[in-house]
């Protein structure tokens, strides 16, 4: 009967959440918002709470396995964003502002963060936390448009016009490396041989990346349609996210070197772009659901806890977004000579997509998947996605297109 009561509760979530987006006055902010599968997530936390613990232990035993498959996936999808024509076409100030704008980020969290630790527990022994709090709000989303196609022809919104891939390389990078030197194992063995030291680590991650990257385009180049292509990069995905668990290498950061090595290597480029955003919008979606499921078990833990996870998030959004804000305004009048608002580069370096779902879990792995950094973390990314959300629909509302184009 609890089975029953339980799906029941499921179909009329999905019943009133698609009708939703039927219904003109509110169909808008619904599809805004929808784009971040933040709907996925809400409805993975729902089914947490309707189903019985039995059914949730059985699945608890592939949910690890899951959320590795897709955090491999997200690194291989943004690396394929990482292609060097694509990016030719920009000036170079654009480049060097997205690489820039997320390591100053990176430092100025760090010390308010790191500060904030110190006075609060008497001592440096939070240092680690700090830094990993600032890699994840370094991460924003990123131009697709003309790199990457997404769903739909009105997927694509001017407030992306000036975010490219390259500008998420240092966190992506900077997460591997505070992976292994502040919390991973110091060394790894390979066929029997054991190697030891932090750069050891990080050259292995870099290896491991290229030569996934080469066995992707060396089976793709023998492939004879986009599904074909599809099964290779499924297939290849989960072999490389479980190899790069199992010696605790970031699969976020070996996924994104193998993307980039192939999409820079195939000479089957468009096909696997297409085979890659076919599968991708699928993937997206189980990641936001089982990262769900996650959180349901974990708010009911802290329960009075949230309160404080709240009033931090708050505070780490509002410093975020005024510091992204700064930065923007002094790229628009300093680097690109330009007068006008940086509110639209504002609202898309405010933003943070899939690539930073994947990395707050992986963020929170690194500490042991501490429910109260874990939910730091995916409380943050809520902010940040509803944020851009509303600021779409609002904007939109006010031209009265009668039509949502949202990034």
């Amino acid at each position: 009967m609890t089975y029953l009561v339980g799906l029941a509760a499921v179909s009329l979530i999905i019943f009133v959440a698609h009708h939703l987006g039927n219904i003109r006055n509110i169909s808008a902010p619904f599809r805004s918002l929808s784009f971040f599968k933040l709907n996925y997530l809400v409805l993975g936390m729902f089914i947490v709470l309707f189903f019985p613990d039995n059914f949730m232990i059985q699945f608890e035993h592939s949910r690890e396995a899951i959320i590795m498959f897709c955090i491999s996936w997200i690194g291989l999808y943004y690396g394929c964003g990482l292609e060097l024509r694509a990016h030719q076409k920009f000036p170079s100030k654009v480049i060097l502002f997205n690489i820039l704008e997320p390591m100053i980020v990176f430092v100025f969290v760090t010390i308010i963060a790191t500060l904030f630790f110190y006075f609060k527990y008497d001592g440096w022994d939070y240092t680690n936390i700090a830094v990993i709090i600032a890699i994840f709000c370094s991460f924003s989303i990123f131009r697709r448009h003309g790199i990457l196609k997404r769903e739909g022809d009105s997927s694509h919104h001017p407030v992306l016009d000036d975010l490219l891939p390259v500008g998420n390389i240092f966190p992506v990078f900077a997460l591997s490396i505070a992976g292994a030197l502040l919390f991973g194992t110091q060394n790894v063995t390979i066929v029997g041989y054991t190697f030891t030291g932090f750069f050891s680590i990080v050259i292995f991650n870099i290896l491991f990346g290229v030569v996934g990257g080469v066995l992707f385009n060396m089976l793709i180049s023998a492939a004879g349609s986009s599904d074909a292509i599809s099964i290779i990069l499924i297939g290849g995905t989960a072999l490389c996210g479980g190899i790069a668990h199992v010696f605790s290498f970031s699969p976020l950061f070996v996924g994104t070197i193998s993307g980039a090595f192939l999409i820079n290597a195939t000479l089957k480029r468009l096909q696997t772009l297409e085979a890659l955003n076919n599968t991708n919008e699928i993937i997206e979606r189980l990641f936001m659901f089982v990262l769900g499921t996650l959180l349901s078990p974990l708010v009911l833990l802290l329960k009075t806890g949230m309160i404080y996870i709240l009033l931090y998030a708050l505070a780490l959004f509002v410093f975020r977004s005024t510091l992204k804000y700064i930065v923007s305004s002094l790229c628009i009048s300093r680097i690109q000579n330009k007068s006008e608002d940086s509110i639209l580069l504002w609202i898309g370096l405010t933003g943070q997509g899939i690539l930073a779902s994947g990395a707050a879990f992986e963020c929170a792995f690194y500490v042991h998947l501490s429910p109260f950094i874990f939910l730091l973390f995916v409380t943050v990314l809520f902010l940040n996605q509803l944020a851009v959300g509303l600021y779409i629909w609002y904007k939109e509302k006010t031209k009265n297109t009668g039509k949502v184009s949202y990034a």
